[in-house]
């Protein structure tokens, strides 16, 4: 969701990714986020359609997050930038560091990248 605050943004995009839900995972971005990353040492490049799109793949598959656990490890805000670190363990088996970029415009914030690697 773009949310008023980076907090609630962050949340949701944990929320969201726990139950593989596309829709609130899509509200949390930015129309024009990126994605950059290395899954199991593979480079990532492009828009959050591949992740979105990843994320309906295993909810129509079937993938359970149930050993899914996520938190907010550090969050800085200045003025009307942000920027997180999100440690997550057990999305689709997987550990992921998610280091996430937030932009505030018109009192909404959203996420504009998300630099990621699997741990």
């Amino acid at each position: 969701m773009q949310g008023t605050t980076p907090e609630a943004v962050l949340q949701a995009y944990i929320d969201g990714s726990r139950d593989l839900d596309r829709a609130r995972l899509a509200a949390c971005f930015h129309p024009r986020a990126t994605l950059t990353g290395f899954l199991k040492g593979t480079p990532v490049l492009g828009s959050i359609d591949f992740f979105l799109d990843d994320v309906s793949r295993m909810a129509a598959a079937g993938v359970g997050n149930t050993d899914y656990a996520a938190r907010i490890d550090s969050l800085v805000v200045q003025g009307s930038v942000a920027s997180a670190n999100i440690v997550m363990s057990g999305f689709a088996g997987l550990n992921f560091k998610d280091y996430l970029h937030l932009i505030e415009e018109g009192g909404r914030w959203s996420i504009i990248n998300k630099l990621f690697t699997t741990v």
